[in-house]
């Protein structure tokens, strides 16, 4: 973990909200939306729970989002983008941690997320290649980073809040998708409920946390691994951090990030249609 005193971090969360819009807030009505099917876009530890609650005109902010908090990017022949996330530190009704609603990245979309304050929990899930669920989690403070696979799952779960955290992504080109990254950014019918969510969440525990879901979720997807900050995602990013990296719009610096990623995030199976857990 960066140093929250003396890091990059302590600084690029105050200075990038200080010059942030209003934002889209997000609430616990967010979470409760359906799919077309009719079925949960996301699963909810106590789905009852958050239901009475927004009966009863419960409606909290959960985090405020900021799309571009910086102007696109373009390097590589891509276009890249950065988004910023402000959470609250209250817990869901039922002790589920203040959390993203949690979607599906396309298969060709390189995500990146540096937490700037706060402690969050990134989880994240995926099928290799051979079909094997991959469930992994990783708790974060300020200036640790974390990729997303490929066509992975994934989802942010507030330990401490308030928490910030920054993410920049594009679209690699040369791998076939239904539609790009910033495509599903721009419309939540597509980013949120296009596909089944996994059915796994984190709940305030003694220890902290405990990762829980629906029978069938952990059924399938087992406890879940602890991951760490690889090596090659720092070396990638470098010491200044990811804002530092993104304003840069360095060619050699995003194509050591590139490289990098390709050759060691793992590549999804293509996201699962109908309902999956």
């Amino acid at each position: 973990m960066t140093d929250l005193a003396t890091g990059p971090a302590s600084t690029a969360g105050p200075a990038l909200l200080d010059t942030a819009g209003d934002g889209v807030d997000r609430r616990l009505s967010d979470l409760l939306a359906t799919r077309a099917s009719g079925t949960p876009a996301c699963y909810l530890a106590d789905h009852g729970a958050a239901r009475a609650a927004c009966d009863a005109r419960a409606d909290p902010v959960l985090y405020t989002a900021h799309r571009d908090i910086l102007p696109p990017a373009r390097a590589l022949g891509a276009e890249w983008f950065a988004d910023l996330c402000a959470y609250r530190s209250d817990e869901l009704p039922g002790g589920e941690l203040n959390r993203s609603i949690g979607h599906w990245n396309t298969s060709a979309q390189l995500e990146v997320f540096e937490v700037l304050s706060g402690r969050v929990l990134m989880i994240t899930a995926w099928h290799e290649s051979s079909g094997t669920p991959v469930l992994n989690w990783q708790a974060c403070g300020p200036g640790d980073l974390v990729a997303v696979p490929f066509g992975a799952w994934h989802q942010t779960s507030v330990l401490d809040g308030p928490a910030v955290v920054f993410n920049i992504y594009t679209d690699l080109p040369g791998t076939e998708q239904q539609h790009t990254s910033r495509h599903a950014a721009q419309h939540a019918e597509i980013k949120y409920r296009s596909s089944a969510p996994v059915e796994i969440t984190a709940i305030r525990a003694e220890a902290g946390f405990t990762l829980t879901g629906s029978r069938r979720g952990q059924d399938h997807w087992g406890r879940g691994v602890q991951a760490v900050e690889p090596v090659w995602l720092r070396e990638a990013v470098g010491p200044g951090g990811l804002v530092a990296l993104y304003t840069s719009a360095s060619a050699d610096l995003m194509a050591r990030l590139v490289d990098a990623a390709r050759a060691h995030l793992p590549q999804a199976q293509p996201q699962p249609t109908g309902d999956r857990p």
